[in-house]
């Protein structure tokens, strides 16, 4: 299993991308930045795409990967929460903004086929298990869990200020878990207001975590705000040498 992170952060600059993930070339986990940090090929060997929820940063680019790989003779699988694919099709793929690109358009095929999920329930694509898990956001929201044909298995909180437990303890056992911290200790009013996590929080979560005798996984804290990245460096280093835990913070073109 290789794993790509396309982008790392909350918002974009010189540098600095919309958190998303790329699985072996194929498997897609939101798409704020997929076509902008794609070629035109590696566009077109997504087959799959997983969306955490409706929120511009993490659909943004779900058009323009439909325009770019027109000429491909099988669609975009795309799944999501119902509420999810509802916000997709009426905000960014509604015939005004963007052609609707789930029916078919001048005579070339439907480039997306919409599938709903639901929290805890597993589901196979491409040889790939996926299980959505809830995440506590402003807006109906699942992370996600895949593991591969090898048997590895990575996770992705999607946005959320949730209890990561379920995932940290799920039976398909990721071995790193990309999670939310999008502002520093000091916005933590802020981090509340919009329901995310700051390291403070992070740490509390962890903590409890590991008195309860959980093994936790590498952690790759992401979608962070690109105005206090260093700041926040910082304060994730030091969370992961007070838990003496596999901690440090994402970057735009990590492999993993």
């Amino acid at each position: 299993m290789r794993v790509r992170v396309l982008g790392a952060h909350n918002l974009e600059a010189a540098g600095a991308r919309h958190t998303c993930f790329l699985i072996d070339g194929v498997l897609a986990i939101d798409a704020g930045s997929l076509a902008s940090s794609l070629s035109l090929a590696e566009q077109g060997g997504i087959r799959v795409l997983l969306i955490t929820h409706q929120h511009f940063d993490h659909c943004r680019d779900i058009p323009t990967l439909g325009l770019t790989t027109m000429g491909s003779p099988e669609p975009i699988h795309v799944y999501a929460l119902p509420a999810t694919l509802e916000s997709v099709h009426a905000h960014f793929l509604n015939g005004l903004v963007y052609p609707d690109l789930t029916k078919e358009l001048n005579d070339t095929p439907p480039r997306f086929r919409s599938h709903e999920v639901e929290p805890g329930v597993a589901f196979e694509t491409l040889g790939y298990t996926v299980k959505p898990v809830v995440a506590s956001h402003t807006v109906p929201a699942v992370g996600y869990i895949v593991k591969s044909p090898s048997g590895r298995s990575v996770a992705y909180t999607g946005d959320t200020d949730g209890d990561l437990l379920p995932m940290l303890q799920d039976e398909l056992a990721p071995e790193v878990v990309f999670v939310d911290v999008t502002y520093p200790n000091r916005l933590q009013w802020r981090a509340e207001a919009s329901r995310h996590l700051t390291p403070a929080l992070l740490e509390r979560q962890l903590g409890a975590a590991l008195r309860d005798g959980v093994r936790l996984p590498r952690i790759v804290p992401m979608h962070l705000s690109l105005q206090d990245q260093d700041e926040m460096h910082e304060e994730l280093l030091a969370v992961g040498k007070a838990l003496d835990v596999d901690l440090a913070p994402g970057y735009e073109d990590m492999m993993l």
